[in-house]
């Protein structure tokens, strides 16, 4: 996880008004490889194993690994890009759930974009002590660790649930957008009472932004 990242993270317990302090044990160019980070507030303590933050709360013996992938075809990074308006400037871009497999292409075809993965849980042949640049990945339980409004851009593919929909209206930037690549209704919904305004709908996708 680089550097800058971590201080947009708060305690996924005690709520986004709390910042955690990391301890670092494995820095590699501004990317925390070992390590944790720890709630000021709780006292409870997130590691960092393998470049992979693991931020549930009151996780016991490491980060729990999936042996399965969902199936089904994902967007390419070429459209992801282009519906989450990635043409120019920086800022954190979550990819919710699968979409993080499109993390290397993303970085490929962009610049400056600092892009994370989000998962409750990560694939088996997902840990490696090396990280790509730009590339950060978490695991996380019902909550998005992070500061209000600190997302560029949020991706999610299918129905994540309206916890997860309640925190990507939280997180996503004045100036930032959500795609949402088949939702239900209900779920499209959820944004749209946060006072999230529905940009374009085509087929299967939504386009999101503050209004």
């Amino acid at each position: 996880m680089h550097l800058l990242l971590v201080d947009q993270m708060t305690c996924p317990r005690c709520g986004p008004e709390f910042s955690l302090i990391l301890v670092a044990d494995k820095i590699q160019v501004r990317r925390v490889l070992e390590g944790f980070l720890g709630c000021p507030n709780c006292r409870e303590k997130f590691p960092i194993i393998d470049g992979y933050g693991d931020l549930r709360p009151s996780t016991c013996g490491g980060i729990r690994k999936a042996s399965h992938r969902a199936t089904g075809k994902l967007p390419e990074a070429l459209e992801m890009a282009a519906l989450l308006g990635l043409t120019g400037g920086d800022g954190n871009v979550g990819l919710i759930g699968d979409l993080s497999d499109r993390i290397k292409d993303l970085i490929e075809i962009t610049t400056n974009f600092e892009f994370v993965g989000i998962r409750h849980e990560i694939l088996q042949e997902q840990g490696c002590s090396e990280e790509t640049e730009r590339e950060n990945r978490l695991v996380v339980g019902q909550k998005l660790p992070f500061r209000n409004r600190c997302f560029r851009g949020l991706a999610v593919l299918g129905n994540p649930g309206v916890d997860w929909m309640l925190e990507i209206a939280r997180t996503v930037d004045r100036d930032g957008r959500v795609v949402v690549w088949g939702g239900t209704n209900q779920l499209i919904g959820v944004l749209e009472n946060e006072g999230l305004e529905i940009l374009m709908k085509q087929k299967d996708v939504v386009i999101f932004g503050l209004s």
